[in-house]
């Protein structure tokens, strides 16, 4: 399967030890249902806020243009508590191999990962708001 990335995206980026997206994942969203504006990547909502982050060593550029999944959804509703501002709902995705790649990219244990949106891909329709805070 040949995925095609956004121009904008690093060299490297997804990096080689990202897999094929395939599974259920848990995403932090505004609006019920899903729009494709709640998809938006830290480096394109807040750009200054992304390199930031990367240049005190927390993320990398790469992961500032993917979205935060959980594998987990109590680990999607402790981050939605955690920073309020990102959304008040919590959406399930049921991601396939055109959706993109994935990487595991925990943050004190958590099941965090890294999800490379393919190019011209719409995860609004696979998601569904599961939960409301």
């Amino acid at each position: 399967m040949l995925l095609r990335w956004p121009e904008d995206f690093p060299e490297d980026c997804p990096p080689e030890e990202a897999d094929l997206a395939n599974g259920v994942f848990y995403y932090i969203v505004k609006a019920n249902p899903p729009r494709s504006g709640d998809f938006i990547p830290l480096y394109h909502r807040n750009r200054g806020l992304a390199m930031r982050r990367v240049r005190n060593g927390i993320v990398t550029e790469c992961q500032t243009m993917g979205l935060s999944i959980f594998a987990d959804q109590s680990d999607a509703l402790a981050r939605a508590r955690q920073y309020p501002e990102i959304g008040d709902r919590i959406a399930q995705l049921a991601l396939g191999p055109d959706a993109g790649k994935i990487l595991s990219t925990p943050r004190d244990g958590d099941s965090h990962h890294t999800w490379w949106k393919a190019e011209g891909y719409d995860p609004a329709a696979v998601a569904t708001v599961v939960l409301d805070l």
